[in-house]
């Protein structure tokens, strides 16, 4: 059984009383994902969000979010970034969230031949969009149990990590710095569980692929503003408005395969003269 899961990550929607640098309008940026998401020829079976959906984490920004995505009509599956708040995601999706008490708000969803593992990667108390806290995220030894414990149960079954931090460095290092905390123990966890083929994540604005204790793993385009692709040890802070998209990850049963589809920079497909 094939299983088509589309990524929508790092919308940044933002409310009436927004007072931030915006470098495109992010909420139409979003409605225009969602109507080219459902003109594809074949439609997602579901969509993962992978956090930053809003900019400040307010109720207003959330009650957008959710109006927005309001024209999917497939599942949808979210997790918190460090520009979210954890009390305003719990209320407003409908997801296994554990108990108030853990914390953290990592969920695990069986799905057709495969599982799909949501891992919180929030710092606690972090101020949502907040320019003077640190955006990092953390893997704590309470998460690495709950992990480890999550991908024991899921063994001999296809699994996905989906996560907001990428649990690797980019090289661009002011993007590093607000990474993800003990990235080498994630790894290990990850290399202990060979079921693991992919792991899904956002923050770093930009499509990127490497390897992660042995499964691919990859971060999202963003639907807003880019982080701008510079390794110098001493470049500037600097982003980019390079044409928007989302991400289709096509899993065969055994194997996934990962596309991006761009929007908003072109009237749509052309025939050749040649094919007829």
């Amino acid at each position: 059984m094939t299983f088509l899961l589309a990524q929508i990550t790092d919308t940044h929607i933002v409310g009436s009383n927004h007072d931030g640098e915006l470098y495109v309008d992010n909420n139409n940026r979003l409605a225009m994902a969602v109507e080219r998401l459902m003109a594809e020829t074949i439609l997602p079976d579901a969509v993962l969000l992978t956090g930053d959906l809003t900019d400040l984490g307010t109720d207003e920004e959330m009650a957008l979010l959710v109006d927005l995505l309001e024209p999917l009509t497939m599942p949808t599956m979210a997790l918190p970034g460090n520009h979210d708040r954890r009390p305003t995601f719990r209320q407003w999706f409908d997801m296994p969230w554990p108990a108030p008490e853990e914390g953290h708000l990592s969920w695990v969803v069986p799905l057709p031949g495969l599982v799909l593992v949501g891992l919180d990667t929030l710092v606690d108390n972090q101020v949502a969009g907040s320019n003077d806290v640190d955006h990092s995220g953390r893997f704590d030894a309470a998460r690495e149990r709950w992990l480890h414990q999550t991908l024991a149960e899921a063994a001999g079954t296809p699994t996905a990590i989906a996560m907001h931090h990428p649990p690797f460095d980019s090289g661009i290092w002011w993007m590093d710095r607000s990474g993800l905390a003990n990235q080498d123990r994630f790894a290990e966890v990850v290399a202990r569980h060979d079921h693991v083929g992919r792991i899904f994540c956002g923050h770093l604005h930009r499509p990127i692929t490497t390897v992660v204790g042995g499964a691919v793993a990859t971060t999202g385009i963003s639907t807003v503003h880019h982080v701008e692709l510079d390794f110098r040890a001493d470049s500037p802070i600097q982003v980019v408005c390079d044409p928007p998209g989302y991400q289709l990850h096509h899993f065969d049963g055994a194997v996934w395969t990962s596309h991006t589809r761009y929007f908003g920079v072109n009237d749509g497909p052309i025939t050749p003269n040649w094919a007829g």
